[in-house]
């Protein structure tokens, strides 16, 4: 392998590696790459996002032969046993928003945790994951237009609006409610690559 050959984002959303690329060329001073690859990422079935975006990152990485980057998020409800967690996006495939908040609308306990997880592998090596999040409720209606499902739904603490909501007036802002695993890969591989100069 190349040295300080440019990661690879894995991912689909556009919109996902365009923020990461900025914050990370803007603030960090190092380049990603985007791809999808022409074959299908395997993710185990975990309890966290932690377990299945190490074994995804570093699967891709063995395939590819290219340092790689993914991501995962995971919203763990109280009240439904920490489910979704790492199945977000199969609960809003097979249910969706309203049909969810349906469900839920005579649930009391309506605390949830959400988290985000950062994984880098380089091929052959361990994977390395920065995980972060914070607490909140869910709301009993959709709010907003951005984000992905829960995003229109979840309310951190100490806030009346979702993510959603939140992501339309300050994304910076916004951003601060997903912890800082993005951000401790960041200066974690700046170092990385100023070390091996």
């Amino acid at each position: 392998m190349k040295k300080n050959m440019k990661p690879v984002y894995l991912t689909g959303n556009k919109g996902k590696f365009e923020e990461a690329q900025h914050l990370f060329k803007e603030k960090y001073g190092f380049d990603i790459d985007i791809k999808t690859p022409d074959f299908e990422i395997l993710e185990i079935q975990a309890k966290d996002c932690k377990d299945v975006v190490a074994f995804s990152v570093k699967y891709a990485a063995d395939k590819l032969g290219r340092p790689c980057i993914k991501s995962d998020s995971g919203l763990y409800i109280d009240a439904l046993g920490g489910l979704p967690g790492p199945y977000n996006a199969y609960f809003d495939k097979q249910i969706g928003v309203e049909k969810f908040l349906e469900m839920f609308k005579n649930e009391e306990n309506r605390k949830a945790r959400l988290e985000d997880t950062f994984a880098y592998c380089e091929p052959g090596g361990e994977p390395v994951v920065f995980a972060g999040g914070g607490t909140g409720t869910i709301s009993k209606e959709a709010r907003g237009n951005l984000g992905r499902w829960h995003d229109k739904f979840y309310i951190p603490d100490g806030e009346t609006k979702t993510l959603s909501e939140l992501r339309e007036e300050d994304r910076d802002y916004e951003a601060k409610f997903w912890g800082t695993a993005k951000f401790d890969f960041a200066e974690w591989y700046k170092n990385k690559i100023e070390n091996e100069k």
